[in-house]
């Protein structure tokens, strides 16, 4: 059965409304004229912004929390922005009747006309200090952004917005046992991606503060720590606090003693990790010794052992895609086995990767952090599991693993990638090994990937509604000539755009066609041409097919400035 494709925008528009933080940077030029045949409208009249409220007392005064929460929820005063496909603010007409691209949420209009297309709304209450103390004016600010789409001659309804922490809030504390044995002039010294940082003056600081993590990178965020312990000094002593900070989360540092087995004295603190509306997360690390560098047990011959027969852990693994066979799958045993003395008490995975696609994934499955596999939950035991890392019956003096999974998903990402294990058992006794995996093509050029996905099959959309579940990666050393698509099958696009295009230069297919592509998620023009590799998502498309029942599928032929072609098929079902 046939059916306008429209009606599904007017159903997915609710669907895509989505929270996440804001960045306030996101300012591009750009102002085409729109095609006043292909538009619809926004409307603002049931939009509902509310801002999350924190009254925490840990860090703030009373005083100080009035002063900081009355300056940030008056949301007459948020900023509104409207922002294209590629990021871009859209001008609009506010309800004065200004041409705008910024607007005050009392002056939004009840709606406005947009192009067709995929768009974001944007709330902040205003810009983000890169570091600020609470009860600073303005401090802390918060946002949101939900993403919508517009189809032609529909409206869309914008309705629940919450707006919640664009920085990382930090304290730090001393335990009383520290205290006591620290000089007076202890500073501690917090820094964000080696950027923006606070100073902690004190043994005990009062107030808390905020750090803007920077967009698109990871954010470290490390502790320097200034003092005189049992009259050593102690200057600018490096203490990491987290991997990767973000946005909306409270990093509570509480710095005490504690005594190694050899009755060393150990510094070592308690990262407390809360993120509003989710579960509370607390990791004990151990951030430096003041007396000599020890590492407890690592060279006991009665460690725990990690085997994988047949390999070295000691060598990096460098695999191409003629370790995989015709189906995807690692082609040789992938048993990995750990022993131990005593019965193991932890297994800490900690993952690292130079490519910026599979650090991405870590991120969406919170495992840009290490976890260990005895108390790891949510998200990142899921995927650790998947992958193949154990997570039952671990209190074992023997424990065999299989990682075929992980090896068939890391085909998908060229690069090297790094899997730190470290082994504890109940004795203490402590071993870390490393398995690290080198990914090269190896294969044809230009190549043609569904990301964690056999491209020969054909999957069912209902297993393809996750952001990112097709993301495709085009790579060619001597750069793209051409990107050629064609969608056939019972995907019927009904005008919308055409069944056949070049996305490296769209317009010679039809006029404004580029528009309406990245609206769609596609690259186009100057993101295509040229280009040794690049990425993109369609997952939309699988969200738009519910109505076309039967096989759709998407060709698309690749070919690089000396000629050479390569072509694959995304192939998908609809019940």
């Amino acid at each position: 059965m046939k059916m306008d494709i429209r009606k599904y925008f007017i159903l997915a528009a609710g669907a895509l409304l989505s929270v996440a933080c804001v960045n306030e940077n996101s300012r591009f030029g750009g102002d085409e004229e729109p095609d006043k045949e292909n538009v619809g409208y926004l409307s603002f009249a049931e939009l509902n912004v509310t801002v999350e409220e924190r009254m925490e007392d840990v860090g703030s005064t009373p005083e100080a929390r009035a002063l900081t929460r009355a300056g940030n929820t008056d949301l007459a005063t948020y900023a509104v922005e409207i922002l294209d496909a590629a990021g871009r603010p859209v001008e609009v007409t506010d309800k004065n009747g200004n041409a705008v691209k910024s607007f005050a949420y009392a002056d939004r209009p009840q709606q406005i006309e947009l192009p067709v297309g995929s768009y974001t709304l944007s709330v902040s209450s205003g810009d983000t200090k890169d570091a600020a103390w609470d009860g600073e004016e303005g401090t802390p600010t918060y946002g949101a952004n939900a993403k919508f789409a517009i189809t032609k001659g529909n409206v869309t309804s914008l309705t629940d917005v919450t707006c919640r922490l664009l920085s990382v809030k930090v304290t730090v504390a001393y335990k009383d046992t520290l205290i006591a044995t620290m000089s007076e002039n202890t500073t501690a010294r917090l820094v964000l991606s080696d950027a923006n940082a606070l100073t902690f003056e004190g043994r005990e600081p009062a107030l808390a503060g905020f750090l803007k993590p920077m967009a698109g990178q990871k954010n470290p965020l490390v502790l320097y720590l200034t003092t005189t312990f049992n009259g050593k000094q102690i200057n600018e002593q490096p203490l990491t606090v987290a991997e990767d900070a973000k946005a909306g989360e409270w990093r509570r540092i509480t710095v005490g003693l504690q005594h190694a087995e050899d009755g060393s004295v150990v510094i070592s603190a308690e990262i407390e990790t809360l993120v509003y509306n989710e579960e509370v997360v607390v990791d004990t690390r151990t951030l430096a010794t003041f007396c000599e560098e020890r590492i407890p047990d690592e060279n006991d011959p009665d460690a725990p052992k990690l085997e994988w027969p047949g390999h070295s852990l000691d060598e990096v693994l460098k695999l191409t895609p003629d370790n995989y066979d015709e189906n995807g799958y690692f082609n040789e045993p992938c048993d990995f086995t750990i022993t131990t003395k005593a019965p193991m008490a932890s297994l800490v995975i900690d993952i690292t990767t130079d490519n910026a696609e599979f650090r991405t994934l870590l991120d969406a499955k919170e495992l840009t952090e290490p976890k260990d596999m005895f108390t790891v939950q949510g998200l990142a035991l899921t995927a650790l599991r998947s992958w193949g890392f154990p997570a039952k019956n671990l209190a074992v003096t023997e424990r065999t693993f299989p990682l075929d999974v992980l090896m068939k998903i890391l085909s998908d990402y060229e690069g090297t990638h790094a899997f730190a294990m470290t082994i504890a058992d109940e004795a203490g006794r402590k071993s870390t090994h490393t398995l690290a995996v080198e990914m090269s093509s190896g294969g044809p050029d230009p190549r043609i990937v569904w990301v964690g996905h056999d491209i020969t099959q054909r999957y069912n959309t209902s297993e393809l509604q996750e952001p990112g579940s097709v993301q495709i990666r085009i790579t060619a050393s001597q750069g793209v000539k051409s990107l050629k698509v064609a969608i056939s099958g019972a995907l019927d696009l009904d005008g919308i755009v055409p069944s056949e295009f070049d996305l490296a230069d769209p317009e010679a297919t039809e006029a404004g066609l580029s528009e309406k592509l990245e609206g769609l998620g596609f690259p186009v023009g100057a993101d295509v041409a040229g280009k040794a590799s690049l990425s993109f998502d369609i997952t939309s498309f699988m969200e738009l097919m519910g109505t076309f029942p039967g096989d759709t599928d998407f060709e698309m032929t690749v070919v690089d400035a000396t000629g050479v072609e390569t072509a694959e098929k995304v192939m998908v079902h609809v019940d």
